[in-house]
């Protein structure tokens, strides 16, 4: 990367209660023999758009065994009640000077190098940007009270993913409205395009879902198994 290029803090959110994982802090819970944790570590220590790592966590000294050889500066700090809490105390930790943040769920294990600088290099460009993947089934919008069905067309539809990347202003002022509109968003994607702000998509070339349920930890294994298997790891 060029030496003049604008810092960037990704904001690695792992601070979750796993409800749908039975409580399981899914930061910890081990995919072969790393935790997802780890694995998301080494991905962004990899990046080399990557400046600095902040971790919003349950307890940083379960966190701390491993990071212990990150070659990157790290800071830590504590989760809030909702993920848009935790995702704004990242921000607040990063380093003043951060000029793009790069926000990523820890329970995406799978994320790669390549598609970190890659959302990271769309987003230096237009302002805002963000991993994604197509949707493979067909989706029925169902309202249940009305009885009114409607199927978009697949071939418009994406699975928006982490890591998603905004510059520092962009990213405040979106933010601040959508807390004033009292907008309850799953995603910072959904903030930017609230405030009127474009973001562009970057497909992921390799899986890159999130753990939500046990089996989805089943799968990340076996593909964890198949890609060393391979030679890939």
């Amino acid at each position: 990367m060029k030496a003049d290029k604008p810092f960037v803090s990704a904001i690695i959110v792992g601070a979750g209660n796993g409800t749908r994982m039975g409580g399981k802090n899914k930061a910890l819970i081990k995919i072969g023999d790393k935790s997802a944790f780890r694995m998301v570590l080494e991905a962004f220590c990899a990046a080399e758009t990557v400046d600095e790592l902040v971790v919003v966590c349950r307890d940083k000294e379960e966190m701390l065994p491993d990071a212990a050889d990150c070659t990157k500066p790290i800071r830590y700090t504590l989760g809030g009640k909702t993920r848009g809490e935790s995702v704004m105390n990242g921000v607040k930790a990063a380093k003043n000077s951060a000029a793009f943040y790069c926000i990523h769920d820890c329970a995406r294990p799978l994320v790669t190098a390549q598609i970190i600088d890659s959302v990271v290099s769309a987003a230096l460009e237009k302002g805002a940007a963000t991993a994604c993947g197509p949707v493979n089934d067909t989706v029925k919008y169902v309202d249940r009270e009305n009885g009114t069905v409607y199927t978009p067309d697949r071939s418009k539809l994406i699975a928006v993913q982490t890591p998603q990347v905004f510059e520092a202003r962009l990213y405040k002022i979106s933010a601040a409205l959508g807390e004033k509109d009292g907008i309850t968003a799953t995603d910072d994607t959904t903030l930017a395009e609230h405030a009127g702000f474009k973001v562009e998509y970057v497909e992921s070339p390799t899986p890159n879902f999130k753990l939500t349920r046990s089996e989805d930890v089943y799968l990340a294994r076996l593909l964890v198994k198949l890609s060393e298997k391979e030679g890939h790891i």
